[in-house]
C-alpha cells in the first residue's frame, strides 16, 4: 500500500475525514508510480463541493492525450452530512488540510484533517518536553 504524507508537526487536529478522489486515468497511473507534493495543498469548499487544490502530480510520462495541468482542482467525494461538517469546521475557522493519499483497494483515498496551526510558544513547549524525556527517560 502506498501512502504519501504531508509534514504535518505544525498543526493540531481535532478530526479527519477520509475522502475519495475523482482523478483521470493518467494522473492515477501518476499517483501509483510517482510522488504527489503536498506543499501548499488545501481542501476548500466551492459551492456545496470539497476540492483538493494546489496537489502536484507529475504528469504520467507515457500518457498521450492532452497535457493536464498538473494542481488542477480535484473533487473529493464525500458524503452529505461531512460535507455539512467540513463547512460547520470552515465557519468556525478550522483548516482542512490533506494529510495522506492512500490506495483503499484499487480506489485513492485522501485524509483530510481539520485543525488549527500550532502557536510558536506551544511548538516551544512542545519541544521543550520532549527533549526533557528524551534525556531524563520519564
Amino acid at each position: 500500500m502506498k501512502h504519501f504524507n504531508q509534514d504535518c508537526r505544525d498543526y493540531r487536529f481535532i478530526d479527519k475525514f477520509e475522502a475519495g478522489l475523482v482523478l483521470t486515468g493518467a494522473e492515477a497511473k501518476s499517483l501509483r508510480t510517482q510522488t504527489a507534493q503536498f506543499a501548499s495543498a488545501k481542501v476548500e469548499i466551492r459551492q456545496g463541493v470539497p476540492y483538493l487544490e494546489n496537489l502536484r502530480l507529475s504528469p504520467y510520462k507515457y500518457a498521450h492525450s492532452q497535457p493536464i495541468d498538473p494542481t488542477r482542482p480535484r473533487q473529493l467525494l464525500l458524503k452529505e452530512k461531512e460535507i455539512a461538517k467540513l463547512i460547520s469546521y470552515r465557519r468556525q475557522k478550522y483548516t482542512l488540510l490533506p494529510i495522506r493519499i492512500f490506495l483503499h483497494g484499487k480506489w485513492f483515498k485522501l485524509e483530510i484533517g481539520v485543525g488549527r496551526k500550532i502557536k510558536k510558544y506551544e511548538k516551544r513547549e512542545k519541544i521543550k518536553t520532549r527533549e526533557f524525556q528524551k534525556f531524563h527517560f520519564v
